[in-house]
C-alpha cells in the first residue's frame, strides 16, 4: 500500500513517514494555496492507493488519479483535521467512470488539551489503511458470505479448543446441526495432558481482561520482538535456528516490518473486540448459567508492577478503556491482599491496581461446555484426526476425511491451533500460524491466602507478564495455577529444543518463588512443583491479529478458519463464534474484515 501525504508535517510526527509506504510531500499544499497546482501529477505519477490531506482532491485531480490508477482500483482520501463528520465514508460527488474514491474526515481528539500531532497522524495512517483494506477486501468477502446457501445446515467444526466449542454452542442454539472432529481424547477421560492442544494441554486457569490478545510488537527502543534470540540471552525462540525454514524466518521478518503506527492500529483492533467480549461474556452468563457453575469463577483481576513507568502507562491505558479506577502503593497493595505482604514488603514492586475481568478454571470449564454441546444434540468425534478433501491445489474444500471414510457437511468451521498442517493446505491461513510456548505450574495456596487472580509485570525478566490463577485441586484445596512465558516453535509446534524449555520452566518458577516464597517451598517440598510442570502450544500470527477466513466450499455451503489469538484465545471466544454465526446466516460482522487472513499480505501488496 502507497500513502501520500500532501502537506508539511510538525515535527514530532516525521517519524511517522519513514519507510516506502508513504511518499511525504509537504510542498504540495503550498503549491496548490499559490495556485500552482501540481497535486494532480504527482497522483497520477505516484498513483498511491491513498491520499492523507486538508482538502478533498478537485474534479481534475481526482480524475487524473482514477485514470492512472485503473477503474479496479479503490482510493481513499482522509481529511485532517476532521470537521463535522467523524469516521463516516461518502464517494466524491463526481459521475467521472472509475473506481470509487472514498472519503473519510479524521476527527480531532480533545483528551488533556491538545492532541499530539504524532497521534493524530498515526490515526489519520491507520484509517486509511483500514478503509483501504477493507475496499480491497470487502467486495470478494460480500459475495462470498451472500453465496452460501446452509442458512441453517449442518457444520462440521475441527479442533475442540474453547474458541471452536464456544463456536459449536452458539451455532447449536442458532439451529445448526453440530459435529465436532478432534484428534485428541475426550478432555473429560484425564488423559495425559501432553494428549491435548493449548486449552485442555495448559494449566488449569484462563483470565479475561480488556487488554488480552493484545498486540506483541518490537519498537525503537527494546528493537524487535526477539524471535530467533533463545531464552538464556532473554529471547524467545525454543527452536534450533538452524533448523528453521526461510517461509519461518519470513514470518519473524513480516513481524518486525510492521510499521509502528500499523501495530498500533492492529492492536487497536484487537481491543475493540476484546470490549464487545465482556459484553458477550455477560450475555452467555445469562443465557447460559449451567456453563459457570461449579468452574472457579472468579471476578476482579489485581494488576502489578515492578517498574514504576510502566505502572503508570498501563494504568492510563487500563482507564481509557474503563477498567481501572485506582493505583495502589506497594503498602497498600499489602494491606487489600495480606498474601503479597513479602513480595511488597522486599521492595520489588512499584505498586498495582485492580482491573475488570474474570477467571475460570479452564478444564472444568472444557467439561461442562461439551455437556452442554451434548446435551443439545452436538455429535463428538474424539481421537479422530481428519484430513481436507479437495479437487486440487486451489480448489474448495470438498469434505472431510476421518479412517479412509469421506465426512461431508453443509459447512466446516475449522479452528485446528498451531495443528492445522495439511489441513489447511489451500487456505489463505496456511502458514500464518506459528507456535508460541506458554509454561504451566501450580501452587498451594498457603494462608494468608490469594483471593482474586493476579497479573505479575516484572519488566527485563523472561519471563516478563506472569497470569496467577486461583483454582482448585482434585480434593478442593485452594491452588494458585501460575502461567507466563513466550517461547517461539516456527510452524511447527513439536519443533522444541528441551534444554531451552527448561530455562523458560525455571523463569517461570523464580516468578513464583520472589512472589509466593512460602506456597513454591511447599510445593517443591510436596513434588507438587515437578508433577505440575507442563506447557502449552499457543496459536500465533506475525501480525498479532487473528485470523478469521471465509471461503466457499464445493457444495454452496462455506468454510470458516479462526485462530491465531496468541494469548487470548478464550477471551474473544464468544465474538468469534458471533463472526462464524453470522457468516453462515448470509450477514456481515467487523471481525471478517479486521481478521482477514490477507489484510498485511495486501498492504504489503503481496496478495
Amino acid at each position: 500500500m502507497l500513502i501520500l501525504l500532501d502537506h508539511a508535517l510538525p515535527a514530532d510526527a516525521l517519524s511517522l513517514v519513514r519507510g516506502s509506504e508513504v511518499c511525504y510531500r509537504p510542498a504540495l499544499a503550498r503549491r496548490r494555496r499559490e495556485g500552482r497546482g501540481g497535486r494532480g501529477d504527482v497522483l497520477a505519477r505516484r498513483r498511491p492507493d491513498a491520499l492523507l490531506t486538508r482538502s478533498v482532491p478537485d474534479t481534475a485531480e481526482a480524475a487524473a488519479w482514477r485514470g492512472a490508477a485503473g477503474r479496479e482500483a479503490p482510493l481513499v482520501v482522509v481529511v485532517i483535521p476532521s470537521g463535522s463528520e467523524g469516521g463516516q465514508a461518502r464517494p466524491v460527488p463526481d459521475p467521472a467512470a472509475g473506481p470509487q474514491l472514498i472519503v473519510r474526515r479524521l476527527r480531532e481528539r480533545s483528551l488533556a488539551g491538545r492532541e499530539p500531532p504524532a497521534a493524530l497522524y498515526a490515526r489519520a495512517l491507520a484509517l486509511a489503511e483500514r478503509s483501504w483494506v477493507t475496499a480491497v477486501t470487502a467486495p470478494e468477502l460480500s459475495a462470498r458470505i451472500t453465496s452460501g446457501r446452509h442458512r441453517r445446515g449442518s457444520v462440521a467444526l475441527v479442533g475442540a479448543g474453547v474458541v471452536n466449542l464456544v463456536t459449536g454452542l452458539r451455532l447449536l442454539r442458532a439451529g445448526h446441526e453440530v459435529s465436532v472432529y478432534d484428534s485428541a481424547p475426550d478432555p473429560r477421560s484425564g488423559a495425559h495432558w501432553m494428549a491435548y492442544g493449548a486449552s485442555r494441554g495448559g494449566g488449569d486457569g484462563r483470565m479475561f481482561t480488556l487488554t488480552e490478545t493484545d498486540g506483541y510488537h518490537g519498537n525503537a527502543l527494546s528493537g524487535p520482538v526477539p524471535f530467533l534470540r533463545e531464552p538464556k540471552d532473554n529471547g524467545w525462540c525454543l527452536a534450533v535456528p538452524s533448523a528453521l525454514r526461510e517461509e519461518e524466518r519470513a514470518w519473524v521478518r513480516d513481524n518486525a516490518r510492521i510499521p509502528p503506527w500499523l501495530a498500533r492500529s492492529y492492536t487497536e483492533d484487537v481491543l475493540l473486540f476484546n470490549q464487545v467480549a465482556k459484553e458477550s461474556w455477560d450475555g452467555l452468563a445469562r443465557s447460559e448459567a449451567a456453563l459457570f457453575h461449579d468452574v472457579g469463577l472468579r471476578h476482579g483481576i489485581l494488576r502489578l508492577y515492578t517498574d514504576p513507568g510502566k505502572l503508570r502507562a498501563h494504568f492510563a491505558r487500563q482507564r481509557h478503556l474503563s477498567a481501572a479506577r485506582a493505583v495502589f502503593s506497594p503498602a497498600e497493595v499489602a494491606e487489600r491482599y495480606p498474601a503479597l505482604g513479602g513480595a511488597c514488603a522486599s521492595g520489588l514492586l512499584a505498586g498495582g491496581f485492580e482491573v475488570t475481568g474474570f477467571t475460570v478454571q479452564i478444564h472444568r470449564f472444557l467439561a461442562r461446555l461439551i455437556g452442554l454441546l451434548e446435551d443439545g444434540g452436538a455429535a463428538f468425534h474424539w481421537g479422530q484426526p481428519v484430513e481436507a478433501l479437495r479437487g486440487g491445489p486451489g480448489a474448495p474444500l470438498e469434505g472431510l476425511c476421518r479412517a479412509g471414510v469421506p465426512v461431508h457437511a453443509d459447512n466446516y468451521v475449522l479452528s485446528p491451533g498451531v495443528y492445522g498442517g495439511d489441513l489447511l493446505r489451500g487456505t489463505a491461513t496456511d502458514g500464518l500460524v506459528h507456535g508460541v510456548v506458554g509454561t504451566w505450574l501450580t501452587l498451594p495456596n498457603v494462608r494468608p491466602a490469594l483471593r482474586n487472580s493476579l497479573k505479575i509485570s516484572r519488566t527485563g525478566h523472561l519471563t516478563e507478564d506472569a497470569n496467577v490463577t486461583v483454582t482448585a485441586g482434585p480434593g478442593g484445596e485452594s491452588t494458585l495455577v501460575v502461567g507466563s512465558g513466550y517461547g517461539w516453535t516456527g510452524a511447527d509446534p513439536t519443533h522444541i529444543d528441551p534444554a531451552r524449555l527448561d530455562v523458560l520452566h525455571l523463569a517461570v518458577e523464580d516468578t513464583a518463588a520472589t512472589f509466593f516464597p512460602e506456597a513454591f517451598e511447599e510445593a517443591r517440598r510436596t513434588d507438587l512443583l515437578r508433577r505440575s510442570r507442563r506447557h502449552c502450544v499457543r496459536p500465533w500470527t506475525a501480525s498479532s491479529l487473528p485470523v478469521l477466513e471465509v471461503a466457499p466450499n464445493a457444495h454452496g455451503g462455506l468454510v470458516v478458519v479462526t485462530g491465531g489469538h496468541n494469548t487470548g484465545g478464550f477471551a474473544q471466544a464468544p465474538v468469534v463464534a458471533q463472526a462464524v454465526a453470522a457468516a453462515l446466516h448470509g450477514e456481515a460482522h467487523p471481525m471478517h474484515t479486521r481478521y482477514h487472513p490477507d489484510r498485511l499480505r495486501v498492504f504489503y501488496r503481496q496478495r
